[in-house]
């Protein structure tokens, strides 16, 4: 098992919740009939996409700085974020008059560079990976002799992010289980921790299935990485000593995957009408996808931040239009002449569908000369509408299929 160096105990929470607070919101713990009624058990949103900076971990850097001597911090400090943590140091440091470089990745978000730089802190991208750009920030830390602040590898992050658990179960007392996304395992370190010394509660995390790397260390596999929209929790290495509390505090990790999450942020959204980071959604992911047993159950889900990019969030909201069949892309092959477009919009018409683009393309390798192939947007109603009114467009064109 592995093992850390200090023990951290409900005290350390406690104290790190003593000095945050001036600073931090105490985010809303929700009552949710929608979620409740579809995963048949009653579940309460923590809602940390409302905390400042739009995420939790503001907490942990302001906890890790509040807790450093001021000699240390004042030729400033560097941090490494994909860009919540980036934030919340950024934050962090100009609310005490501390100087902060962030070192992001490459594909970072443009909102959160913007987000970042916006709280005074300079930023330096580099790398394709959060790991890569850990090892550029400790770099620069060492060459600086400036302290770097972990973003999820520390004591003093770890408490201040269990402070969280404080404020559900202090809402809530008799709940049953909590739903933590994992990424690098700071967060579900330090809620587990504290949830764990106040009472006996489950703690599960939740992890992308393209990131599986505490599901998998945990099975005693090695894990292989792919690609997620889940950008927050895209860690390849959790440290010993996160593992060790994660061993030690968390009884389950599940995995979800980009197309749940994707459900999960749209229903949120439409339903709960609060914008959620798909890193964040994945515990709403995990309970509509049955990855939990959760029947009948006092469910707590952490919403841990709601830093979206805009243009990711209209990617997701045509997706899950799609796959809820609340959306429908249709094209077919037909003669370029006067009309033949007409003919389609008037039975889409007649279904009660809505058109929200059309294209031609009369160039394509599989369109014979004097044809155009016609792809056609549309938003659908009901989903019986669908099979209606494929129905009825294969009767004047032959070619129509969906997608």
């Amino acid at each position: 098992m592995a093992t850390t160096s200090k023990e951290l105990t409900l005290e350390d929470v406690n104290l790190a919740s003593k000095r945050i607070y001036p600073f931090i919101h105490k985010t809303p713990l929700d009552y949710s009939k929608t979620f409740s009624d579809l995963s048949g058990s009653s579940v309460y949103l923590k809602l940390e996409n409302l905390q400042k900076t739009g995420s939790f971990k503001v907490r942990g850097a302001l906890n890790k700085l509040l807790s450093m001597p001021k000699n240390l911090t004042a030729g400033g400090v560097i941090t490494a974020s994909a860009g919540n943590h980036a934030q919340g140091v950024a934050y962090a440091a100009a609310s005490l008059g501390i100087k902060a470089t962030v070192v992001m990745p490459k594909w970072a978000s443009e909102a959160k560079i913007k987000a970042t730089k916006s709280y005074g802190a300079d930023v330096l991208l580099y790398g394709s990976y959060f790991d890569d750009a850990v090892s550029k920030a400790k770099s620069i830390s060492q060459e600086l002799n400036i302290p770097y602040i972990p973003a999820f590898d520390d004591d003093d992050i770890i408490a201040g992010q269990g402070t969280i658990a404080l404020e559900i179960l202090e809402e809530k007392p008799d709940l049953d289980v909590i739903l933590v996304p994992i990424g690098g395992g700071g967060l579900i370190s330090g809620i587990a921790l504290a949830a764990k010394s106040i009472k006996d509660i489950k703690i599960i995390g939740v992890e992308s299935d393209a990131f599986p790397a505490v599901h998998e260390i945990l099975n005693g596999r090695r894990p292989e990485f792919g690609n997620t929209i889940a950008d927050g929790i895209a860690v390849k290495s959790p440290s010993p000593r996160t593992i060790h509390y994660i061993e030690k505090y968390v009884d389950e990790v599940v995995l979800v995957n980009d197309n749940e999450i994707a459900k999960a942020m749209f229903l949120l959204l439409e339903r709960a009408k609060t914008v959620v980071e798909a890193a964040g959604a994945v515990g709403i992911a995990a309970l509509l996808s049955k990855k939990v047993d959760a029947k009948g159950k006092n469910i707590g889900v952490l919403l841990s931040g709601g830093n979206v990019d805009v243009h990711l969030l209209s990617r997701v909201i045509d997706r899950a239009l799609l796959d809820f069949g609340r959306m429908m892309i249709i094209s077919f092959v037909a003669p370029d002449r006067p009309g033949i477009l007409a003919a389609a919009l008037s039975i889409i018409a007649e279904e009660g569908a809505n058109v929200l683009h059309v294209q031609h393309d009369r160039e394509g390798s599989d369109v014979p000369l004097g044809f155009t192939k016609i792809k056609i947007w549309m938003e659908i109603p009901e989903t019986h509408s669908k099979e209606s009114l494929l129905k009825k467009l294969t009767l004047l064109y032959p070619t129509v299929k969906e997608g």
